[in-house]
């Protein structure tokens, strides 16, 4: 069994580089906010604001790639952060070189984001799904994470010989978004431009890539902050942690044959595509048991209880997700649902319920490394709350979207023969933009408390971040019995409040 401390109380000149972290947060946040001021208002284009939003320059044309575009950043980002997270803990600050290629990372990529705005809302659109930035834009990102990659590489090594789980599916994600950043622009070349079957079939592709490369950087961010929470990588380095990995990239490569079931594609790409659907629900569904099974046994520390709860929604929404992506896949039912707001619904459970708790739950142990427990921003019940509405919200939002969705995919698929939805197709835009509206109202409210937590750490200086103590001294200080439970009570009420 591979222990690791918990203890979180001491302080270490040698790792005193809190801005590596927090910097990275701080991007990652603003790249939230982004995403939900877009997707706010891209739902009021099905309003009757949209001739207002179109006065302004505001048009669905432009509000969706800039929506999708940093949501991605928001989770590429959060990624990141976790991984400076696990550089601190593992090498002391940054030195030298390092530094430099990080500064270097975060101008290239605060550039990179300030230009796609401008861009997109001046009405420079790439015309291509979930790749709304340009190529200049995507030149700066792409050397922004060689240098990011050149440091976790110099910390890491390149052999995962030994390695806990994480690491591979960090290692993994850094090729995979170099391959697909690559792979989304071959649309400029000549001999596929002029193939528009080829294009879209290649499109999807790296699109699936693209989703894969941060998917398995934020896995591997759960993993890691499981493990700490824990005390021990035990299951990071279990069989089963392993078996997800490689279903993972699997399903990374060939998933995307479930959105190119309409093309005319070889029948073996589809059928590919659809075992690998099937075999991932049963891997990742194991997977999540165990993991779950983890988070329950987890020391009773009220600290981490803002943590665990967006680790426990992670699980729970997974499983709706692999649900709705195993319908999905079913060639018949995907013919109704492929086009529709179905897939909206579907994308938007993984990016917010799996991916977004997944990054909130990390970040929530981050700051109680660098803040005081009885933070205001970490109080387990006011984060509780937050969870909850999260978790509601986007049930409510989601049943919405998958109804409309369907209403138009019979529509479609039956003519007159089809129900009656008339009623919902009505109610539609009402309830789109309040439970959407309510929504994002909430994730704001915690992006912008934690911007400013993490923006006060940014200027605070080196010093905040708190370096696990030695073994010796995590031994010296395992040996005096532990407290009443009266004490243990009123600690917790006490963190709680």
């Amino acid at each position: 069994m591979v222990r690791i401390s918990l203890e979180t109380s001491g302080r270490s000149p040698l790792r005193a580089d809190v801005r590596v972290v927090a910097i990275p947060a701080v991007l990652a946040l603003l790249a939230c906010c982004i995403t939900v001021l877009a997707g706010t208002l891209s739902a009021l284009v099905y309003t009757p604001f949209e001739p207002t939003l179109r006065a302004v320059g505001l048009t669905l044309q432009g509000l969706r790639p800039l929506h999708e575009t940093f949501a991605f950043g928001w989770a590429f980002l959060a990624g990141v952060t976790v991984v400076h997270a696990w550089m601190l803990e593992s090498g002391g600050a940054l030195r030298g070189a390092e530094r430099a290629r990080f500064w270097l990372q975060i101008a290239l990529w605060s550039l990179a984001g300030g230009w796609t705005v401008v861009a997109l809302l001046a009405g420079r659109y790439t015309g291509r799904e979930y790749a709304g930035a340009d190529l200049p834009a995507t030149a700066a990102l792409l050397v922004g994470w060689l240098c990011f990659a050149w440091n976790y590489l110099g910390r890491a090594g390149l052999s995962l010989r030994g390695k806990p789980v994480y690491q591979f599916m960090w290692f993994t994600s850094l090729w995979l978004y170099v391959f697909t950043s690559v792979e989304s622009h071959a649309y400029l070349l000549d001999g596929l431009s002029r193939e528009p079957l080829r294009d879209l079939a290649v499109q999807w592709k790296s699109n699936g890539v693209m989703v894969g490369a941060f998917n398995q950087l934020l896995y591997g961010a759960l993993m890691w902050v499981s493990s700490r929470i824990r005390g021990n990588e035990d299951y990071a380095r279990s069989r089963t942690a392993f078996a997800l990995f490689g279903v993972g990239v699997l399903n990374t490569f060939a998933n995307y044959g479930h959105h190119t079931y309409h093309l005319p594609q070889s029948a073996w790409i589809h059928g590919i595509a659809f075992g690998v659907s099937m075999l991932e629900i049963v891997i990742l569904a194991k997977c999540l048991l165990d993991v779950a099974k983890v988070l329950r046994a987890a020391p009773a520390d009220p600290r981490h209880e803002a943590s665990l709860r967006f680790s426990r929604s992670v699980t729970r929404w997974t499983f709706l997700m692999l649900a709705l992506a195993m319908l999905l896949s079913l060639p018949s039912l995907n013919s109704i649902a492929h086009g529709t707001h179905v897939i909206t619904a579907h994308a938007m459970g993984a990016m917010i319920g799996i991916d977004s708790m997944i990054a909130w739950a990390a970040f929530a142990w981050i700051l109680l490394q660098c803040v005081e427990p009885g933070e205001r921003s970490v109080r387990p019940q006011r984060v509780r709350r937050y969870a909850l509405a999260f978790d509601l919200l986007l049930g409510a939002w989601l049943f919405v979207l998958v109804a409309r969705g369907l209403a138009a995919g019979l529509a479609r698929y039956a003519g007159p023969r089809a129900p009656d939805l008339s009623r919902l197709v009505d109610w539609f835009p009402v309830l789109l933009a309040a439970l959407g509206g309510a929504l994002a109202l909430a994730m704001l409210a915690l992006s912008l408390e934690w911007l400013a937590s993490f923006l006060r750490l940014a200027f605070s200086g080196p010093s905040a971040w708190r370096e696990p103590p030695s073994s010796a001294t995590s031994a010296s200080r395992a040996r005096p019995s532990s407290p009443p439970a009266s004490s243990q009570a009123r600690e917790l009420r006490r963190v709680s409040r």
